[in-house]
Protein backbone atom coordinates (compact mmCIF):
# COMPACT_ATOMS: atom_id res chain seq x y z
CA UNK A 1 0.00 0.00 0.00
CA UNK A 2 1.81 3.27 -0.95
CA UNK A 3 1.58 6.42 0.75
CA UNK A 4 -0.74 9.63 -0.51
CA UNK A 5 2.45 11.36 -0.84
CA UNK A 6 4.16 9.27 -2.97
CA UNK A 7 1.37 9.48 -5.45
CA UNK A 8 0.33 13.62 -5.05
CA UNK A 9 3.20 16.16 -4.96
CA UNK A 10 3.09 17.53 -1.25
CA UNK A 11 1.95 21.58 -2.72
CA UNK A 12 -0.90 19.70 -4.76
CA UNK A 13 -2.08 18.21 -0.96
CA UNK A 14 -1.33 21.45 0.28
CA UNK A 15 -3.82 23.22 -2.61
CA UNK A 16 -6.76 20.52 -1.34
CA UNK A 17 -6.36 20.47 2.33
CA UNK A 18 -6.48 24.82 1.85
CA UNK A 19 -9.29 24.54 -0.84
CA UNK A 20 -11.46 22.32 1.04
CA UNK A 21 -10.91 24.28 4.61
CA UNK A 22 -11.93 27.07 2.30
CA UNK A 23 -14.89 25.77 1.39
CA UNK A 24 -15.98 24.12 4.77
CA UNK A 25 -15.85 27.63 6.13
CA UNK A 26 -17.73 29.12 4.21
CA UNK A 27 -20.68 26.33 4.44
CA UNK A 28 -20.41 27.26 7.88
CA UNK A 29 -20.36 30.19 7.53
CA UNK A 30 -23.49 30.37 4.93
CA UNK A 31 -25.25 27.77 7.88
CA UNK A 32 -25.35 30.39 10.60
CA UNK A 33 -25.99 32.65 8.95
CA UNK A 34 -29.36 31.26 7.89
CA UNK A 35 -29.82 29.90 11.25
CA UNK A 36 -29.44 33.49 13.03
CA UNK A 37 -31.49 34.73 10.46
CA UNK A 38 -34.13 32.53 11.11
CA UNK A 39 -34.25 33.60 14.61
CA UNK A 40 -34.78 37.33 13.83
CA UNK A 41 -38.37 36.79 12.33
CA UNK A 42 -42.04 36.88 14.20
CA UNK A 43 -44.02 33.56 12.96
CA UNK A 44 -47.79 35.12 12.18
CA UNK A 45 -46.37 38.60 11.74
CA UNK A 46 -47.19 39.77 8.34
CA UNK A 47 -47.30 42.77 6.00
CA UNK A 48 -44.87 45.40 5.35
CA UNK A 49 -45.76 46.84 9.16
CA UNK A 50 -44.31 43.61 10.71
CA UNK A 51 -41.17 44.23 12.80
CA UNK A 52 -38.88 41.86 15.03
CA UNK A 53 -39.74 40.72 17.98
CA UNK A 54 -37.77 41.81 21.01
CA UNK A 55 -37.02 39.96 23.54
CA UNK A 56 -39.79 38.30 26.16
CA UNK A 57 -40.03 39.74 29.36
CA UNK A 58 -41.25 37.37 31.71
CA UNK A 59 -45.32 38.79 32.83
CA UNK A 60 -47.81 35.98 34.68
CA UNK A 61 -49.99 33.87 32.53
CA UNK A 62 -53.50 32.17 32.80
CA UNK A 63 -55.42 30.37 30.58
CA UNK A 64 -57.51 32.23 27.87
CA UNK A 65 -60.36 33.91 28.82
CA UNK A 66 -63.89 33.52 27.29
CA UNK A 67 -65.08 36.71 29.30
CA UNK A 68 -65.54 39.96 27.44
CA UNK A 69 -64.35 42.86 28.82
CA UNK A 70 -66.01 44.82 31.49
CA UNK A 71 -68.36 47.93 29.86
CA UNK A 72 -67.70 51.38 31.38
CA UNK A 73 -70.10 52.32 33.52
CA UNK A 74 -72.43 55.52 33.45
CA UNK A 75 -70.51 57.15 36.45
CA UNK A 76 -67.18 58.42 36.72
CA UNK A 77 -64.79 56.00 36.92
CA UNK A 78 -62.64 55.56 40.26
CA UNK A 79 -59.38 53.80 40.78
CA UNK A 80 -60.77 50.78 41.72
CA UNK A 81 -62.98 50.29 38.66
CA UNK A 82 -62.35 47.05 36.71
CA UNK A 83 -59.98 48.29 33.68
CA UNK A 84 -59.94 45.43 30.87
CA UNK A 85 -58.40 45.12 27.54
CA UNK A 86 -58.73 42.10 25.15
CA UNK A 87 -56.58 41.30 22.40
CA UNK A 88 -57.96 38.95 20.18
CA UNK A 89 -57.57 38.12 16.13
CA UNK A 90 -54.88 40.88 16.24
CA UNK A 91 -57.21 43.62 17.59
CA UNK A 92 -57.33 45.36 20.64
CA UNK A 93 -61.13 45.58 22.44
CA UNK A 94 -62.55 46.99 25.45
CA UNK A 95 -61.35 49.67 27.91
CA UNK A 96 -60.60 53.26 26.19
CA UNK A 97 -61.21 55.12 29.57
CA UNK A 98 -59.52 54.95 33.01
CA UNK A 99 -58.76 56.60 35.90
CA UNK A 100 -54.95 57.75 36.22
CA UNK A 101 -52.55 54.77 37.83
CA UNK A 102 -55.32 52.44 37.34
CA UNK A 103 -54.75 48.96 37.25
CA UNK A 104 -55.49 47.36 33.77
CA UNK A 105 -55.85 44.16 33.34
CA UNK A 106 -55.15 42.84 29.39
CA UNK A 107 -55.67 39.39 28.02
CA UNK A 108 -54.29 37.86 25.20
CA UNK A 109 -56.53 35.47 23.43
CA UNK A 110 -54.07 34.89 20.48
CA UNK A 111 -51.40 32.41 20.41
CA UNK A 112 -48.73 35.05 20.18
CA UNK A 113 -47.34 37.52 22.31
CA UNK A 114 -48.63 41.18 22.03
CA UNK A 115 -47.34 44.64 23.49
CA UNK A 116 -49.28 47.25 24.18
CA UNK A 117 -46.61 50.52 23.59
CA UNK A 118 -47.75 54.09 24.37
CA UNK A 119 -46.80 56.41 20.60
CA UNK A 120 -44.82 58.45 21.74
CA UNK A 121 -42.99 58.82 25.38
CA UNK A 122 -42.75 56.20 27.46
CA UNK A 123 -45.81 55.87 29.58
CA UNK A 124 -46.10 52.37 28.88
CA UNK A 125 -44.85 49.59 27.21
CA UNK A 126 -45.87 46.12 28.35
CA UNK A 127 -45.06 42.40 26.68
CA UNK A 128 -48.13 40.34 27.22
CA UNK A 129 -47.71 36.20 26.26
CA UNK A 130 -51.11 34.94 25.26
CA UNK A 131 -53.16 34.85 29.09
CA UNK A 132 -53.09 37.33 30.72
CA UNK A 133 -50.99 40.33 32.48
CA UNK A 134 -51.03 44.14 33.67
CA UNK A 135 -49.85 47.44 33.18
CA UNK A 136 -50.64 50.51 35.05
CA UNK A 137 -52.16 53.60 33.21
CA UNK A 138 -50.15 56.50 32.91
CA UNK A 139 -50.77 59.19 36.11
CA UNK A 140 -51.00 62.06 33.54
CA UNK A 141 -54.65 62.63 32.51
CA UNK A 142 -54.76 62.88 28.39
CA UNK A 143 -55.20 60.80 25.65
CA UNK A 144 -52.25 57.77 24.75
CA UNK A 145 -52.53 56.25 21.48
CA UNK A 146 -50.68 52.72 21.26
CA UNK A 147 -49.28 50.06 19.23
CA UNK A 148 -48.11 46.27 18.89
CA UNK A 149 -44.55 46.73 18.17
CA UNK A 150 -44.78 43.14 17.35
CA UNK A 151 -47.65 43.56 14.51
CA UNK A 152 -47.71 46.85 13.30
CA UNK A 153 -51.37 46.82 12.15
CA UNK A 154 -52.42 46.36 15.56
CA UNK A 155 -53.16 49.87 17.51
CA UNK A 156 -55.63 51.47 20.17
CA UNK A 157 -56.26 54.54 22.04
CA UNK A 158 -56.77 54.39 26.10
CA UNK A 159 -57.64 57.78 27.22
CA UNK A 160 -56.45 58.94 31.11
CA UNK A 161 -59.39 61.02 32.98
Amino acid sequence: MSSISSTHPPERIERFLINTSIKTAWALGAASTLLALAGCGNPGASGPDAAASPAITNQPTSAPSTARPATPSAGPATKSAAAEILIKDFKYQGTDTVSPGAAITVTNEDLEAHTITADTGAAFDTIIKAGTGTFTAPAQPGTYPYHCTFHGNTHGTLTVK
